[in-house]
Parts: structure tokens; C-alpha cells; sequence
């Protein structure tokens, strides 16, 4: 998850096809629950909020249901869970 916001921040080369091997990846890790094994939620989000490609949509519609339960849910009222709030709003943004 760190290499690919590197390489959003173009600290590397190869970017393009990176992120798209990296999604490529993603999809292999898929959990049942809306989630990814080996990447963390929130910030596996926050990456795929800045990437394109088919591969990155897949995912993005593959976390929607779990990104709207959270948003039904009662706001907590902290920072983590407004947070969490924003970047769930953005991602079903791109659907």
C-alpha cells in the first residue's frame, strides 16, 4: 500500500503499470466481507480514490456495499470515524 502511494506521488518509475499490477493483486485478495486480506481498509481506499483503470473500478464497486452500510450506521462523532465518512463518500462518488 506504501509503494503504491509512492508511486502516486511519482516516486517511481513505471507508475502506470505498477498501479495496475498492483490492482491486479488487490482483486486476488478480495475477503468476504467488502475488505481485502494483507491490505488495510481506510488506506487501501485512500489509494484507489487517486488511481484509474478498470481493474481499480472493479474494487471500487467491489467495497461499495460495505462503504454504505458504514454510511447508514449512527456517526460516532470522532475524527477516525468523519474521516472514514469522507473517504467512503468519495469513493461511491466514482460509481
Amino acid at each position: 500500500m506504501s509503494v503504491w502511494r509512492h508511486l502516486l506521488a511519482g516516486g517511481l518509475s513505471k507508475k502506470n503499470q505498477r498501479l495496475e499490477q498492483g490492482s491486479v493483486i488487490l482483486s486476488e485478495h478480495r475477503d468476504i466481507r467488502g475488505g481485502w486480506r494483507r491490505f488495510p481498509f481506510y488506506y487501501t481506499l485512500l489509494a484507489l480514490m487517486e488511481m484509474k483503470g478498470k481493474t481499480v473500478d472493479r474494487e471500487i464497486k467491489y467495497a461499495a456495499p460495505k462503504l454504505e452500510r458504514l454510511l447508514k450506521r449512527r456517526e460516532k462523532g470522532t475524527q477516525v470515524d468523519a474521516r472514514r465518512r469522507k473517504v467512503a463518500e468519495g469513493i461511491l462518488a466514482r460509481i
